[in-house]
């Protein structure tokens, strides 16, 4: 009785087993088939990629939207690869399998990437409605300098330190951002004060002269010399001056420290008395 129950379970064993080697030469063709397929795809995508930049930059100047669409564009022809091999080798149930993985797989990413999402969609949102483009001078999240890169989680800026500063997508779309590049000039501010017994029209006519002369001046915004507040003896003064944009702040800190110099001298030369307040870096208004 054992020796017949071996010998059948042996013959069950024995008729799977041909049932299987014979069901793997009949899918040797679908297999060929399938990878055939996958290799294609993988040369179709790096071909896309080599050409995409280039097809793209002919059609627009974002090339942060540019690399965004080649990403999508190359992972779409693979996915869809992907589903068309496992088609041929009669995998429905796991294409099936894999549509509800990821779908669940995109439900828990949501949750625990909730800041990179809102960082990438920040990060479009910019590239495609601002006007922030590479070079630009901005000032934004308490950061002032240069903008680098608008990336898709982050947009990276060189501040006025020299250091490198990577502020995320979505705190730059929930934050004021002031763009110094949308004008075409920048404006010097020098504070002082100085006696109340000067002839203050002269003074003021003497200084706008004065500053005019400037190369850098931007001749559509003269400079202007105004007078705020009387403060026991003295008058308080705010010296306008508006130069040409640059996005280069050694030039703007070279010009305001020309004006400074100007105005000690002509103020010397005239015995006037200044005692300087204040100097601020200001946006043009």
């Amino acid at each position: 009785m054992n020796t017949e129950s071996l010998q059948h379970a042996l013959d069950k064993l024995s008729n799977k087993l041909q049932t299987w080697f014979e069901g793997g030469f009949e899918i040797i063709p679908n297999f060929v088939l399938a990878v055939l397929i996958l290799v294609i795809a993988h040369f179709v995508v790096k071909f896309f990629k080599r050409r995409g930049e280039r097809v793209v930059g002919q059609v627009s100047n974002n090339m942060t939207i540019g690399k965004l669409i080649i990403r999508f564009v190359a992972i779409s022809i693979f996915v869809i690869a992907t589903f068309i091999a496992l088609g041929i080798l009669h995998l429905d149930k796991t294409v099936t399998s894999l549509l509800a993985g990821v779908g669940i797989l995109g439900l828990a990413f949501s949750f625990a990437f909730q800041h990179t999402a809102a960082n990438i969609l920040s990060g479009l949102i910019i590239s495609i409605r601002s006007t922030i483009q590479e070079g630009d001078l901005i000032e934004t999240n308490d950061q002032f300098g240069n903008v680098l890169d608008v990336g898709l989680r982050a947009t990276k800026i060189l501040n006025v330190k020299g250091q490198h500063v990577s502020i995320p997508n979505r705190l730059v779309m929930d934050n004021p951002i002031v763009e110094f590049s949308q004008t075409n000039f920048r404006r010097i501010d020098v504070v002082g004060k100085i006696n109340f017994s000067e002839d203050l029209t002269a003074i003021r006519e003497l200084v706008e002269k004065e500053m005019a002369s400037f190369d850098f001046v931007y001749e559509a915004k003269p400079p202007n010399m105004v007078f705020s507040e009387l403060d026991f003896e003295k008058v308080n003064f705010t010296l306008r001056v508006w130069m040409n944009f640059t996005n280069v702040d050694g030039e703007y800190l070279n010009a305001r420290s020309a004006c400074i110099e100007r105005l000690a001298k002509l103020f010397k030369e005239q015995n006037i008395e200044i005692r300087a307040k204040e100097l601020k870096l200001q946006s043009a208004e």
